[in-house]
């Protein structure tokens, strides 16, 4: 038979990623309906990007990015939503977070 591996959940906290919201201009992130918070730790995650690109079409977003967090803000990966995600003219609308 096989090995058994434990692993601890804490072991695996570098691996946790949250998907945020982002004001490009502002740097504030998305925390709920017209909240938006200083603190990445405190904005809503989507969980998806799928999810997170519908909310900024449906509420008419303007100059947003997705921003995939770690618990490291070094690993951050912040990606623009623009016309590759069916936005015209690189933005949803003039709405402004």
């Amino acid at each position: 038979m096989g090995k058994v591996i434990t692993v601890s959940l804490e072991s695996l906290d570098f691996l946790i990623m949250k998907t945020l919201l982002r004001n490009a201009q502002t740097g504030v992130y998305y925390q709920g309906i017209a909240n938006w918070t200083n603190d990445p730790h405190d904005a809503f995650d989507f969980r998806v990007p799928e999810r997170a690109i519908r909310f900024v079409r449906d509420a008419g977003l303007d100059r947003v990015e997705v921003v995939f967090a770690f618990d490291d803000p070094q690993y951050n990966v912040p990606i623009p939503i623009d016309e590759r995600f069916g936005m015209k003219g690189g933005c949803a609308s003039r709405k402004k977070p």
